[in-house]
């Protein structure tokens, strides 16, 4: 049986799981397969600390299906990366990240990296809670958001793109970056077009993903239990 990789797209609207089968399966370089699940209960987009709190334990749940079911790992598509660490625990296949993966590879890649996101219009120059717990505030220089809901990327792409190169070249001379992440997953496409007008790296997390999913699979590595160990059985009370 070939291997399988599930992408968890961790919101109750299934706007996404096309475009994203599509992508995602165009940046796998072996015969691994690779399918998209969008959750049935919880919000329709992840904006804020909110939104995760609710959408987590349906991640999770989804999670310990997939492996039930055979998946040999498990992406969760949101640079937010929701319930990571909870699903980590809960299952013994790998669990990639998006925002956890391309922001380390942004470490790489530069000195100093800017996040450029979507949501309310917004630049941070300190680092995040998120940042810090990754290790990297020595290299953050920013993050800005375009000022765009997430709902509404997919009939703004045109306008996106601009909005994305303004904030990249603003993040570039005003804040010193020298790489930057795109700060959704749902931001597919546009990597190109700017580093085409930028001249530096531009970091789509969903490819990362999926790259780093395909070389754990393939190469046998899983996370380690001693991090992420196997919760105690206890009774649960769950919503059926």
């Amino acid at each position: 049986m070939k291997p399988r990789i599930l992408v968890i797209i961790p919101v109750s609207t299934d706007m996404w799981n096309e475009m994203t089968l599509k992508a995602f399966r165009s940046y796998l370089t072996s015969d691994i397969e690779l399918d998209v699940v969008n959750l049935e209960y919880g919000p329709p987009s992840i904006e804020t600390d909110y939104d995760i709190a609710m959408a987590t334990p349906f991640i999770v749940r989804e999670a310990e299906e997939a492996e039930k079911r055979g998946y040999n790992a498990i992406i969760i598509d949101c640079f937010e990366d929701p319930g990571l660490h909870a699903c980590r625990e809960a299952v013994s296949v790998p669990v990639v990240g998006p925002g956890e993966a391309a922001l380390h590879l942004a470490s790489i890649l530069g000195k100093r990296f800017s996040i450029i996101t979507v949501g309310r219009k917004y630049v941070l120059r300190k680092p995040t809670p998120k940042i810090y717990s990754l290790g990297l505030a020595n290299k953050f220089a920013s993050e800005r958001s375009i000022g765009v809901p997430v709902l509404d990327i997919g009939g703004r792409r045109d306008e996106i793109l601009g909005l994305l190169i303004d904030e990249g070249r603003r993040a570039i001379e005003e804040d010193g970056a020298d790489t930057l992440v795109l700060g959704c997953t749902g931001l597919m496409g546009f990597r190109e077009k700017m580093e085409a007008k930028l001249g530096v790296p531009v970091i789509y997390p969903g490819e990362v993903a999926v790259k780093l999913a395909e070389f754990l699979v393939l190469s046998g590595y899983a996370h380690s239990k001693l991090a992420y160990p196997k919760p105690s059985p206890k009774p649960l009370k769950l919503p059926t």
